[in-house]
């Protein structure tokens, strides 16, 4: 369907019909936007475009603000689990604004019935909705922001499985908790990450009330570190499910920012501590990365590879969180970073 340009001064039955086709346009365009958005999503797309997260693709590229984003995520997310709700989107048979009624209440097992009411107006849908919403007493804002889609892995990593049961009210939480999270900003939409963050910040929240204070909070350091084992190259670590080998992507991340243990000798570090408290101090302990904003498992990165001879001069260096360290080892380099002011 084709825009309609604007002409002013145009008789009420024609501007009230260019203005009914143009809303019919633009409802077409929400409608496209969600499932394009919903692929980069769900394939992770935005990590070969150069990012470490959706929201940080969407900011970054799209221009889209947090709460804008937010939207998106949570469409295209409850989009993914009602597959004849999408297909009803895809197909033209549904329109974007009834469809956005509709995923609010809807789950796998009644969306059939709610296409049946949204073939009515979308004021008696609307109507419907209301009326579910208050007998079941549902917060429409309790959406999972988390993909569900499995984390890109590298040849020759395989992931160690961790799962976990959560009851239906222990659910309704996590929900709503990570839709506080993310209304508060600068939270990782992976959920292997968003977990490692909330331990850290449990485990400081018990430092602090220990009256200890938390190393993280003087160098930028994670509040625990891993120790890792080379041999003739080869980069393994020990975890509870044995010992891994790390894909050639993260053994360069750790040897671009280590500690390096040698039997019998002294322990040394890839960036000497009062170079790399400078450059975390100068990038105001945050990640560099274009649209990350995370201040926890920062660590700090030579642009210019040791390799390729790059220095451990200050110019050299920039901070970046753990997963946008990761993806640009993985992609090995092709991200523009800008400094924060």
């Amino acid at each position: 369907m084709a825009s309609i340009s604007y002409v002013p001064d145009q008789p009420a039955a024609r501007v009230h019909a260019s203005l009914q086709r143009s809303l019919a346009v633009m409802d077409d365009a929400h409608k496209c936007s969600v499932l394009w958005f919903g692929e980069v999503m769900r394939r992770r797309l935005f990590r070969g475009l150069g990012h470490s997260s959706i929201n940080q693709y969407a900011v970054q590229e799209l221009g889209f603000s947090k709460s804008r984003t937010d939207d998106f995520v949570r469409l295209a997310r409850q989009l993914d689990n009602l597959p004849a709700v999408r297909e009803a989107v895809a197909n033209g048979d549904l329109g974007y604004t009834k469809a956005r009624e509709i995923v609010s209440v809807a789950t796998p097992e009644t969306q059939d019935t709610w296409l049946k009411a949204a073939k009515g107006t979308r004021k008696e849908l609307i109507h419907e909705v209301k009326k579910a919403k208050r007998a079941a007493r549902v917060d429409p804002a309790q959406g999972d922001l988390l993909p569900s889609s499995p984390p890109v892995v590298a040849p020759r990593e395989l992931p160690v499985r961790f799962q976990m049961d959560l009851t239906p009210e222990q659910e309704a939480r996590r929900a709503a908790l990570v839709e506080r999270l993310h209304k508060l900003g600068g939270v990782p939409n992976d959920r292997a990450e968003l977990m490692l963050e909330a331990l850290a910040a449990l485990l400081e929240t018990n430092e602090l009330r220990g009256k200890k204070c938390p190393r993280g909070h003087l160098d930028g350091q994670p509040p625990v570190q891993i120790h890792v084992h080379e041999s003739e190259g080869k980069m393994t670590v020990q975890t509870n499910a044995g010992q891994r080998d790390l894909s050639r992507a993260e053994s360069e991340r750790m040897r671009c920012d280590a500690a390096v243990c040698k039997h019998g000798g002294r322990n040394t570090t890839t960036i000497p501590p009062r170079v790399r408290r400078e450059v975390l101090a100068r990038d105001k302990h945050r990640c560099q990365a274009p649209g990350c904003r995370r201040t926890r498992f920062l660590e700090v990165h030579h642009i210019v590879s040791r390799q390729k001879a790059g220095s451990n001069q200050a110019e050299n260096l920039i901070t970046l969180c753990a997963s946008c360290h990761r993806l640009w080892h993985e992609r090995g380099g092709g991200i523009q970073f800008k400094r924060t002011a």
